[in-house]
């Protein structure tokens, strides 16, 4: 009976090989065709096209090979763990600058609560009174610094001066651990070879809104079959909260990388250094998404200059050091955002060949969407496909288009970041409200106003000057539109259920396990909070 289990087991499992085979192999023969066009049609129509060729080529075989070469690399075998032979001391960290204090009280007791022998410290950016009140009220650890120096990067290396955790647990302000977190992820440090564990990034306020479901689900790729083949081939990347790091990996690297985008920083650091790295495909530590479009632009303003600046800076620097799944692994993640670039270049070529008299250029433009879109249709299948079948079972399956609208709709600030990375223009540490905003600023949606404007035009203009516009490229002008459109929907949405209602603190009790009296700062640590697990 059992060895009939486990054969059909092995029978399920090869199914899913081939058949993910099946499909990433249609893609790579559209990426052939689509590839073939710009050699035989593209750039034979002008040497010009020579530059947005290699842009094109660089791209899709990133960005498509890329990621189609880890969905497949997820099939292979798991990490396993060993029971922990040595004690490890935990610190937890949570980091904080300025958050409402509700939300910050419902990661602290969270982390507070978890199994597993640790202590738990609020490091607070922003000197706030109300917190300090708060760690005494709850008996965690409290440390604050003076000047917020490299923001969170300098906080959390500020926290690690002052004690002395074997194992270091980062949460930012609005994940709340389960109380096995601990549990799940330490087992992985058995292994002296491994640096850092991730954990899993989830979101729980979907129900905020059009935009806080849509930015949750805008990664759901990356947090699942992504991350999950990046771990099998040793290359999973830190992402920031729900960490675990040693303590000597940070210090081999001296400390945590300070930039826009630290987390990537330092991970890319840790993985240069020889350190291996772990991910835990489980939902341990449920977070809150971007609740409106206020926070998604500034979220994703300043989470693509950062990674734009390590794209040029630090990974060409370390690449030498890379495994070659490591730099596969970064390689897609520090070009995700390329997609503004992308994007920004179709629209121009579509407004262009509006405006345009040329017929050879019509022509041009129509063969060249011939291949495009099947291209795109495919690869949006195939993400689909695989994300249905390596997505936690705790997630709900759904049409992605939602976050393909919201992600589509923010290429001005990816192509903006892009531009100021490569001219070195430096952009201010921001983080990213986990509130709504009481009012919309429109200057985010000039670039989209002003794109809809030119494609309207693009279009009387060829019905006055009675140029002939192919079908095809009357229907990709029309999506472009639509899909700008649901944009500006969003800015009129008003959800009926307030995030503030997810952010109310919890009541139930606390354990005691360091003594209420105390706001531990440097030298106050009591002797039975200094526990090992």
């Amino acid at each position: 009976m059992e060895s009939t289990i486990i054969d059909k087991e092995k029978r399920r499992k090869t199914a899913k090989i081939v058949r993910d085979t099946a499909i990433i192999a249609t893609g790579v023969l559209f990426l052939i065709i689509y590839i073939t066009w710009w050699l035989t049609q593209g750039v034979a129509y002008s040497s010009w096209l020579l530059i947005p060729f290699v842009a094109a080529l660089i791209y899709t075989l990133v960005q498509m090979v890329g990621n189609w070469t880890l969905y497949l690399a997820a099939h292979r075998a798991p990490h396993t763990t060993i029971p922990l032979t040595t004690q490890l001391r935990v610190d937890v960290f949570i980091t904080a600058c300025g958050e409402e204090p509700a939300l910050i009280e419902r990661a602290v007791l969270a982390a507070h609560n978890m199994h597993g022998a640790h202590r738990t410290w609020l490091l607070d950016d922003g000197a706030d009174y109300r917190l300090e009140q708060m760690a005494s009220r709850l008996g965690i650890g409290y440390l604050t610094r003076t000047g917020n120096d490299d923001a969170k990067a300098g906080n959390l290396n500020a926290a690690l001066d002052r004690t002395d955790g074997d194992i270091i647990v980062i949460f930012d302000v609005d994940h709340a651990p389960e109380p096995d977190f601990l549990l799940r992820s330490l087992p992985y440090f058995a292994d002296p070879a491994v640096g850092f564990v991730q954990v899993m990034l989830t979101f729980a306020n979907d129900n905020d809104g059009w935009v806080a479901q849509a930015a949750g689900e805008s990664s759901m790729d990356f947090y699942n079959p992504t991350s999950v083949g990046a771990d099998r081939i040793n290359s999973a990347t830190l992402i920031g909260s729900n960490a675990l790091i040693r303590r000597t990996a940070l210090e081999s690297i001296s400390g945590y990388q300070p930039g826009l985008a630290e987390d990537l920083a330092t991970s890319v650091a840790l993985h240069a250094a020889g350190w291996q790295s772990r991910y835990v495909h489980e939902p341990l530590a449920p977070g809150v998404a971007p609740p409106d479009l206020t926070a998604w632009f500034n979220q994703q303003f300043k989470w693509s200059r950062g990674v734009f600046e390590l794209l040029i800076t630090a990974y060409p620097n370390v690449f030498g050091r890379l495994q070659l799944g490591q730099k596969l692994s970064y390689a897609v993640r520090m070009t995700y955002y390329w997609a503004g670039v992308f994007i920004a270049a179709h629209l121009l070529a579509t407004i262009i060949v509006l405006f345009s008299t040329n017929a050879a250029l019509r022509q041009l433009f129509e063969s060249y969407l011939l291949v495009f879109i099947p291209l795109m249709v495919v690869f949006t299948l195939i993400r689909q496909l695989v994300l249905a079948e390596w997505q936690h079972k705790s997630i709900r399956s759904s049409m992605q288009y939602k976050p393909f609208v919201l992600v589509f709709n923010t290429w001005p600030i990816y192509t903006l970041s892009w531009v100021m990375a490569c001219i070195r223009l430096p952009l201010g540490f921001r983080p990213t409200p986990k509130v709504k905003a009481d009012r919309f600023n429109l200057s985010w949606l000039i670039p989209q106003f002003a794109t809809v404007t030119l494609l309207l035009a693009g279009l009387g203009f060829s019905i006055v000057r009675q140029a002939t516009l192919s079908p095809l490229i009357m229907l990709f002008t029309a999506t472009m539109f639509v899909l700008h459109a649901m944009l500006f929907m969003l800015v009129i949405e008003r959800s009926d259920k307030s995030v503030q209602s997810f952010l109310q603190p919890q009541t139930h009790e606390v354990k005691a396990k360091q003594p209420d009296h105390a706001v531990y700062r440097v030298s106050q640590i009591p002797r039975n909070a200094d526990k090992e697990f």
